[in-house]
């Protein structure tokens, strides 16, 4: 048990390299991180007009259509992340 821990000697690792497969499930997986991270921005950022929108103790009413602008507006999630840092509610 463990022996294979105690080797000292360094094996040559310059010869590893993806195949094709992995190299392309790599991508796809990589490009599947990167909509969900897009995602969760999005949603973040309508949640966030949304509630200033809505006003900060909720007195301004929330209709379908400025949900639907929030959501619209989101997907160009980094403007709205600017708008929301350089205006605070």
């Amino acid at each position: 048990m463990g022996a294979n821990l105690s080797n000292l000697v360094e094996e040559d690792k310059s010869k590893i390299a993806l195949t094709g497969p992995d190299r392309q499930a790599d991508i796809i997986l990589g490009i599947i991180w990167a909509l969900c991270i897009y995602g969760i921005a999005m949603i973040w950022c309508a949640v966030s007009l949304i509630g200033r929108w809505a006003g900060p103790h909720g007195e301004r009413g929330v209709n379908m259509f400025s949900v639907l602008a929030a959501f619209i507006l989101s997907a160009g999630w980094p403007v709205v992340l600017v708008y929301l840092v350089m205006n605070p509610a």
